[in-house]
C-alpha cells in the first residue's frame, strides 16, 4: 500500500511540477541527486507533529527542516521581504505551510519562526525570511527533489537560511551543513 502512495504522490508531483514552471519560473528539479528513503543515504526522522508542524529531518544535503510527515521544507528566493509570491499553479507544484491562525504554534521558537498572511486569507509559516513550501515532487522522508529548482527553490536550513542560496542578501545563503 505504501509504494502504491507513493507512486501516486509523484505523478501527481511530476505533473503539478509541469503546469507550474511557468508560474515559478525556471526547470523542474536539479542537479542535485534525490535522497529519499529508499536512496541509501539519509532519510529524514522527523520530530514535527500536528501541534509543532516543523521539525529537522536528514538529508543529503545535511539537517533540513521537515514538516509533520517528514518531508523537506522549501523557501522561495523570489519571497521579497518575507512575503509569499507563490499562488495559483506554482501553489500547486510547491504547497504553502500553512497553520491555523496568525500565532505562532507552541513549540516553535521565535527567533527562527514566525507566521505571514498569504493574499488568499490563509496564514503560513515562515522560517526566517522565507515562507516555507513543500515540493509536490517529493514523495518520501529525505527527498530533496526541488533543491535547487529554477534556481529559486531551496531547502530551508534550521536557522532559518536558505541551503545553497546565492543572493546578495547574506540571510538567504546558508551553509551546505
Amino acid at each position: 500500500m505504501r509504494a502504491s502512495v507513493i507512486r501516486t504522490r509523484a505523478i501527481i508531483g511530476i505533473g503539478a511540477a509541469a503546469l507550474a514552471l511557468a508560474a515559478c519560473g525556471g526547470g523542474y528539479g536539479s542537479d542535485e541527486p534525490s535522497t529519499g528513503a529508499d536512496g541509501g543515504d539519509a532519510a529524514a526522522a522527523s520530530e514535527a507533529t500536528a501541534d509543532v508542524p516543523v521539525g529537522r529531518g536528514d538529508t543529503g544535503l545535511g539537517t533540513v527542516l521537515v514538516d509533520a510527515e517528514g518531508l523537506t521544507l522549501y523557501g522561495l528566493t523570489d519571497d521579497i521581504d518575507g512575503v509569499s509570491t507563490c499562488d495559483g499553479a506554482c501553489a500547486e507544484a510547491w504547497p504553502p505551510l500553512t497553520v491555523d491562525g496568525p500565532d505562532l504554534p507552541a513549540g516553535l521558537d521565535s527567533d527562527v519562526f514566525s507566521v505571514v498572511e498569504r493574499s488568499d486569507g490563509t496564514f503560513q509559516l515562515k522560517a526566517g525570511e522565507w515562507p516555507l513550501y513543500r515540493f509536490a515532487g517529493d514523495a518520501a522522508p529525505g527527498d530533496t527533489n526541488g533543491q535547487g529548482s529554477g534556481g529559486v527553490w531551496f531547502a530551508a536550513a534550521p536557522d532559518g537560511s536558505l541551503i545553497g542560496a546565492t543572493s546578495a542578501d547574506p540571510a538567504a545563503s546558508g551553509s551546505a551543513y
